[in-house]
């Protein structure tokens, strides 16, 4: 490309030649150009989905869901840390839970966590859920300890049709 340092600069007139791995502009009337990169760095992922961590990570689910446990009603309250047992062993659940995405400090998929508390707590159980009273913001706070969390608001999204369908299949064999 044979670039023309005649052409008028103009507003924002920025000719550059790209060829791979090599970048060269011409900017008409500048001196120097500075480029800053701003970042922090991140810590390599691993593949959460590792055969061996499998049951770590399940201990995790586990103990993130259980400090919802004094919004449950009553009648589930013996009921509840095994059917999220059984919720985790779903294959429409694994699926999507062991891939925590780009969520830091967490080695589930948080997101969808919350999506299911939220089906739980409002609609599953015939349309009644088995929550005594599902307030969004509560049940965030309960995850640190009375300060608000990031996951408030995902406490108000429903799981994938295929995911409620599974839980509802699951609630009607084994806890009806």
């Amino acid at each position: 490309m044979n670039l023309d340092k005649d052409t008028p600069p103009g507003t924002g007139n920025v000719f550059q030649e790209i060829r791979i791995g090599y970048v060269e502009q011409f900017n008409n009337g500048v001196q120097s150009i500075i480029n800053n990169f701003y970042g922090t760095q991140r810590k390599p992922q691993t593949d959460s989905r590792d055969l061996d961590n499998v049951k770590s990570i399940r201990d995790d689910i586990l103990r993130y869901v259980e400090k919802t446990l004094p919004f449950v009603a009553y009648t589930w309250k013996d009921k509840y840390m095994a059917l999220w047992t059984d919720i985790l062993e779903l294959p429409e659940v694994v699926a999507v839970i062991y891939n925590r995405g780009q969520q830091e400090d967490t080695r589930f998929n948080r997101k969808e966590v919350c999506h299911i508390i939220n089906y739980l707590g409002k609609y599953a159980n015939g349309g009644i859920g088995i929550f005594r009273n599902y307030v969004a913001s509560r049940i965030a706070e309960c995850f640190e300890d009375g300060k608000a969390h990031s996951v408030r608001p995902e406490l108000g999204f429903r799981p994938t049709k295929e995911i409620q369908s599974a839980i509802n299949k699951l609630m009607e064999e084994k806890y009806a």
